[in-house]
């Protein structure tokens, strides 16, 4: 695989994991779902914002670092880094497709 699967994955991932912050923030809103990961639950129980943010922020850093790798690491970090990549964007996908179908219930 090219060095070019690094960004699109990076940004796949970004953009997941906005999804998955805007559809969590909604469905914990309106008491449809339970967030899952204890301490994205802290997070979202001291202020919805922050978990947003802090949503926002970790997408940024992803974009950031596999820009970085994408430019500055050598061959074989590459393809570390890119398999990592994958088995994050998979799990990213399962949890989207979650979100999907409890909001196809709605």
């Amino acid at each position: 695989m090219g060095k070019k699967y690094i960004m699109l994955f990076g940004i796949s991932i970004a953009l997941l994991n906005l999804f998955d912050g805007i559809v969590t923030n909604y469905g914990l809103m309106k008491k449809l779902i339970e967030e899952m990961n204890p301490i994205m639950d802290f997070i979202i129980s001291i202020n919805p914002a922050l978990f947003i943010g802090l949503k926002v922020g970790l997408s940024l850093l992803i974009l950031f670092v596999s820009y970085w790798v994408y430019t500055n690491s050598q061959v074989y970090f590459q393809k570390l880094y890119l398999f990592s990549l994958v088995g994050v964007f998979c799990l990213y996908f399962g949890i989207c497709s979650i979100h999907l179908y409890w909001l196809s219930l709605l």
